[in-house]
């Protein structure tokens, strides 16, 4: 996949263009971006995203309650995956957020990009104050010689899936419908720091996770089955979010991981946790001992 940050150096032959933020590049952005794969044989042209950075929500400091299910590179990562040809990334600005829907069409999509079919999702908003409509686009293309398509909603047991729906799945710690709605595991990636070392002394040391994006969607504070991933390996895993409140006063969150059947060093790693499934909230217990018999019974948990 070929990424371009500005018009002036794009490049693609025949783009087929969609637009948005693809946050999470989840189950409805991959309804698109197959829709738009069927489509490259017929036009003999590439795919293409036109996609923005940052995120307007912390561009405008609407931040509140908000994290990104994918950070920039993350996203790069899965959309190669899928198998979009070209990403066009464009900074939001405030010259940006003020352009209308008819100089964006004319002097991005057609001028800049040379769009020679467009495809966007159902509720796609564009243009200052998201006044650009379906329609609008549509009689844009007829004048100037693109095509456009509107997907239909993309839903899961009924329920439309958008980045939103994901986030708050993931905040409130439903992570099972959570990676439904995205098609994968949810997952964060880090660098592995010290910690209390408290794992270590019960019999299961922990890998402690610094988030290499401030902005990144964190789960609730539990404990959860899923897997751990650095160099090439991959180990199921007990994962903890939280406070440690047997062991610790302070309120300070940390995100720490038990790798099963692991031996070794991990600090200074790169690593990447997988969630697959909830097992507990988070709890204090009584002892020491309460709390290993418990983190033994999440082991055994997470190996099923």
């Amino acid at each position: 996949m070929r990424i371009y940050h500005s018009i002036e150096e794009f490049s693609a032959h025949n783009p087929i263009v969609t637009i948005g933020m693809f946050d999470g590049v989840h189950a409805g952005h991959r309804a698109i971006l197959r829709q738009m794969e069927s489509l490259k044989q017929k036009h003999d042209g590439e795919t293409v995203l036109l996609t923005f950075w940052p995120h307007p929500r912390i561009f405008f400091g609407k931040t509140d309650g908000f994290g990104l299910l994918t950070t920039i590179d993350e996203k790069m990562e899965l959309l190669e995956q899928a198998g979009l040809d070209v990403c066009l990334i464009l900074p939001f600005s405030h010259e940006f957020a003020e352009l209308s829907p008819e100089s964006y069409i004319t002097n991005i999509l057609h001028d800049g990009m040379g769009a020679k079919k467009i495809v966007i999702g159902y509720d796609h908003k564009y243009g200052k104050s998201g006044s650009g409509t379906f329609d609008l686009m549509q009689n844009y293309g007829e004048k100037l010689g693109f095509s456009v398509e509107q997907i239909t909603a993309f839903s899961v047991d009924s329920k439309t899936v958008s980045s939103t729906k994901i986030r708050n799945s993931i905040s409130s710690g439903e992570i099972e419908k959570a990676n439904q709605y995205l098609s994968y595991n949810y997952f964060l990636n880090g660098t592995v720091v010290s910690g209390r070392h408290v794992g270590r002394t019960m019999g299961f040391p922990t890998a402690n996770l610094h988030i290499n994006s401030e902005w990144k969607e964190i789960p609730a504070n539990g404990v959860y089955a899923g897997y751990a991933e650095f160099e090439n390996h991959r180990y199921k895993a007990v994962i903890n979010i939280g406070t440690n409140p047997t062991v610790s006063q302070e309120n300070t969150s940390s995100i720490e991981a038990y790798l099963i059947d692991f031996q070794g060093d991990l600090y200074g790693k790169n690593l990447r946790l997988e969630f697959s499934k909830f097992i507990r909230n988070e709890q204090r217990f009584e002892s020491l001992l309460d709390l290993q018999r418990a983190i033994a019974n999440d082991v055994e948990e997470a190996r099923r």
